[in-house]
């Protein structure tokens, strides 16, 4: 069972970016999933430097977009970025200190998160980029 089903009013209609989107959402699911079947616990740590590596890339690509195309609201996007990752290093440094009940609160970060940015903040990049031909 999965906790988000990709819909069509989350496309940026950017490619590239919706298939980085549609990861983060499969990386959601796993996690999800393997909390629901109590194992949430030993594959968490794995779950986070994967979703780390993977929203790097994924934030990497929108800023060279950015850059490339001078999109105004570039600065106050990349705070949104560094808000995510700072968030998640607490996670992973409660986890770390032997906290295993964060799953339930990492997932409702992280569908909020997601949702919120794609829905607000990345849509308000879409039709800079398209001007742009951004793929």
């Amino acid at each position: 069972m999965n906790l988000y089903e990709w819909k069509e009013n989350y496309s940026v209609d950017i490619k590239s970016i919706d298939a980085d989107h549609q990861g983060i959402f499969k990386i959601i699911n796993q996690l999800f999933n393997a909390m629901s079947h109590g194992k949430a616990k030993e594959t968490l740590a794995e779950f986070l430097a994967q979703l780390v590596d993977y929203t790097k890339t994924h934030f990497k690509r929108e800023e060279m977009y950015f850059l490339a195309t001078n999109y105004p609201d570039t600065v106050e996007h990349k705070l949104q970025h560094e808000f995510f990752f700072e968030k998640i290093e607490r996670f992973k440094k409660q986890f770390e200190s032997g906290d295993q009940q964060i799953t339930v609160e990492l997932i409702k970060f992280l569908s909020d998160w997601l949702v919120n940015h794609i829905l607000i903040s990345d849509k308000k990049y879409m039709s800079h980029l398209k001007k742009f031909k951004v793929e």
